[in-house]
């Protein structure tokens, strides 16, 4: 019994100076990072622009809904940085960038969002199937999806829908490195969408 009651109050001893310690200590801070994503690739559009798009807000699956940030160490699993945490949810900044690039580049003659009270012609609706750090290989790339769908509102006829991917290499092996490179996997795609939208818009908005 002596020796029972000597092992526990050494381990309760162990869990004071442990709860004393991290008291004492100072917690990790949590950094935020904004979606930065580059200018265009693309000039101008030469073309007529014709025709308003309605833009709907970006669907994304559960785990791409969080502000924090996604990353991969080991194939066909995902996990978040403990310490590092978006501005705002990938799927509202992408959709906000998204809709600033085909403003400026893209070959409708106004882009609005669904719900403005305006009268459009098509609608955009894109799903975000992928935003995350693959760092199976350090430092890692970053692996951006995005699925698209131009629907004409008038009928509701779906003319024409794209799995786009882009990815860009991670700078460092962290989720600084990987928040700068899912910025610049965004803008490809984004450069691609807009190329795309170009060709396939119908003739009738032109």
């Amino acid at each position: 019994m002596r020796a029972y009651r000597c092992v526990l109050l050494a381990a309760l001893a162990a869990g004071l100076l442990s709860a004393c310690a991290n008291l004492g200590g100072r917690p990790q801070p949590v950094s935020h990072f904004v979606l930065e994503i580059p200018a265009a690739a693309t000039a101008q559009p030469t073309g007529d622009r014709g025709g308003v798009l309605l833009l709907r807000d970006t669907e994304s699956p559960g785990v791409f809904q969080s502000v924090r940030l996604v990353y991969s160490r080991t194939p066909g699993t995902l996990a978040y940085y403990q310490y590092a945490r978006w501005s705002d949810a990938p799927s509202r900044s992408l959709n906000a960038r998204l809709r600033q690039r085909l403003n400026d580049t893209g070959p409708f003659a106004a882009v609005v969002p669904l719900g403005a009270g305006v009268r459009a012609e098509y609608q955009l609706n894109t799903r975000l199937r992928e935003f995350f750090h693959d760092a199976v290989h350090p430092p890692g790339v970053a692996r951006v999806a995005l699925e698209a769908e131009l629907v004409r509102r008038e009928d509701g006829r779906l003319l024409a829908r794209e799995l786009f991917r882009a990815e860009a290499p991670a700078a460092s092996y962290d989720a600084a490195g990987a928040a700068v490179a899912l910025g610049a996997a965004s803008g490809r795609l984004l450069d691609e969408l807009a190329v795309w939208l170009a060709r396939v818009r119908p003739a009738d908005a032109r």
